[in-house]
């Protein structure tokens, strides 16, 4: 881009230190702000791609480009129902969508100088260039953070593991499920419950963000909220959705003002969509790996599905910690969400992801060491035994509760930042102070535990501290204490293997623990509209060999018998 980069510092500066709150009714209208543009990075060409993306035709990065958009255009417009199964193609879909973002901000280059320059008064044409851009990259950030990228790492990195992720699931049988009709009507009735309510998420957010109009979203959001109650009316025979359906209805007694509080509630609710689904809903695609056959794979390849395996596991449990910071805010808001989970709790879906149950702060300052106790919703082992040695560990009740109850305020203390505990003034520090205070009697405490670990297994632990840093010096993580304890009830496992020094892949448990995150990033790209996130439709259509997307809906008709408008096909694919 022809602006230096100080210019760009400046105004990302001015704007950080100087901007007011609420947004200027253009700079709404324009909905990309200084510190969008500042992350969509500069164009440069990628002559370099891992073997398998391409054919040997594409040497070019102008060929590459050309190739990817067509396959983007496959895979998330033509296919996108079939990336359950073939979630081979989502990992290369992810990989061309690199070199599809790069060419988009070749093509646009001229108009986000404009936009820069010109900023906030831009002319229409240049403001829809620089939105499509900034819905673009907010789909990369959401392919690379599901495998623990960010923007600012090496492209050729991202690529490979993409490309190695494919080659993983090549390797997998697939089968189709049979399914009854109920289970069907099922399935279908949640994918769309779900990608509705993601969408609402999404415009919530953007409300919050002020990217949005008052009126454009009210409508948007009547909307969006008819069709997921409609969908929920199909699945009243399900108990768990009966309750979620409640859930909804009180998350509408919010006034629309509201939206951080809108926010927080619809965030906790995709998540829980998440959760019902794996107890309710029957999918139709089972990869199964588990005869797969990994001889091919080099040792770099072995390598970077172990570091996407460690960055899913560690995602996880950020995405589970954030969710408990929306439930606690809820709570601390008049939001009786508690008596919610408690209600799922009772249907057999215990959200065991959560490692706290929090109160209202005004209740928790007078909690004792039994109520911190029972606030730790994950179980812990009561025995622990080496069965070369025969040694064995056995935890009385007291033991037990010592320790739920240690964890339960360590995590507490670590879950929190200095401003998110500001939406709380001082009654959160009222917690913390008291937490602090060390009030309680431990008879045995998280160090005795760690200690124990290290006689019965011959390794240096002198505390807690020692076992996370044996965890991170293993899995090559950060974890903090807090995070470890995420994990504690495993962590015997854990200890076994740093013992027999076996160090091994399994490829079925990282498919597994990759199946959400991908998904999450298919449906925010196959689901674009709410997100701003979208695949150029005509560009689409145009790679495919059509000349307008209006032409590839004639000839999809033509082809189903069916009978789509242009605007009824954009609608079907989320825009």
């Amino acid at each position: 881009m022809k602006f230096i980069s100080f210019i760009l510092l400046s105004i990302l500066l001015f704007f950080s230190t100087a901007y007011s709150k609420d947004r200027s009714e253009i700079e709404t209208k324009n909905k990309v702000f200084p510190e969008d543009w500042i992350e969509f990075g500069q164009f440069k060409e990628i002559n370099k791609a891992p073997k398998g993306l391409f054919e040997d035709k594409h040497k070019q990065f102008t060929q590459m480009s050309k190739y990817s958009q067509k396959r983007i255009g496959t895979i998330f417009v033509t296919q996108k129902n079939l990336m359950d199964k073939y979630p081979e193609n989502l990992m290369k879909g992810m990989a061309y969508f690199e070199f599809f973002y790069m060419q988009q901000l070749k093509e646009n280059e001229k108009d986000i100088d404009k936009y820069i320059k010109n900023y906030p008064n831009v002319k229409n044409y240049v403001r829809k260039s620089v939105q499509k851009i900034y819905g673009l990259n907010k789909a990369r950030k959401s392919m690379r953070e599901a495998l623990g990228f960010s923007l600012e790492d090496d492209l050729q990195e991202v690529l490979l593991t993409y490309v190695t992720l494919s080659k993983l699931f090549e390797k997998g049988e697939k089968i189709t499920l049979k399914l009854d009709s109920d289970k069907k009507k099922v399935y279908k009735s949640h994918k769309k419950l779900t990608e509705h309510i993601s969408k609402i998420k999404s415009l919530v957010e953007e409300k919050d963000q002020q990217r949005i109009s008052e009126k454009k979203f009210i409508k948007e959001f009547k909307k969006l909220s008819k069709k997921s109650k409609s969908e929920l009316n199909k699945l009243n025979n399900i108990e768990n959705y009966k309750i979620f359906s409640s859930l909804l209805d009180e998350i509408e007694t919010i006034s629309l003002e509201n939206t951080k509080l809108l926010l927080s509630s619809y965030k906790f609710s995709d998540y829980l969509l998440s959760e019902i689904k794996t107890k309710e809903v029957s999918n139709i695609y089972k990869v199964d790996l588990s005869n797969a056959d990994f001889s091919d794979f080099k040792e770099k390849e072995l390598i970077v599905l172990a570091e996407a395996s460690k960055s899913s596991k560690k995602n996880k449990i950020i995405k589970n910690n954030d969710i408990q910071k929306d439930i606690f805010y809820l709570e601390n808001n008049n939001f009786k969400i508690n008596e919610f989970i408690n209600q799922f709790s009772s249907n057999s879906l215990e959200l065991s992801g959560l490692n706290l149950k929090l109160d209202d702060l005004d209740k928790m300052n007078l909690w004792a060491r039994n109520d911190w106790a029972n606030a730790w919703r994950n179980p812990i082992p009561t025995k622990i035994e080496d069965k070369s040695s025969g040694i064995m560990i056995d935890l009385s009740e007291e033991d037990i509760e010592s320790l739920k109850a240690q964890l339960a305020m360590q995590h507490f203390k670590e879950l929190f930042d200095i401003d998110f505990a500001k939406n709380f003034e001082n009654d959160f520090q009222e917690v913390v102070a008291n937490i602090d205070q060390n009030s309680f009697k431990f008879s045995y405490g998280l160090d005795d535990y760690a200690k124990y670990l290290g006689t019965v297994f011959n390794m240096d632990i002198r505390n807690y501290a020692d076992l996370t840093d044996l965890a991170n010096a293993t899995h090559n993580a950060n974890w903090s204490v807090e995070e470890y304890a995420s994990a504690y009830q495993v962590n015997v496992d854990f200890i076994n293997a740093l013992a027999s020094g076996v160090s091994s892949f399994d490829a079925a448990q990282v498919a597994q623990n990759l199946g959400a995150s991908l998904q999450d990033v298919a449906d925010t790209i196959a689901a674009a509209s709410a997100a701003g996130v979208s695949v150029d439709l005509e560009s689409a259509a145009q790679g495919l060999g059509y000349d307008s997307f209006a032409s590839a809906v004639e000839a999809y008709n033509q082809q189903h018998g069916t009978n789509y408008t242009t605007e009824q096909a954009k609608e079907a694919l989320g825009q």
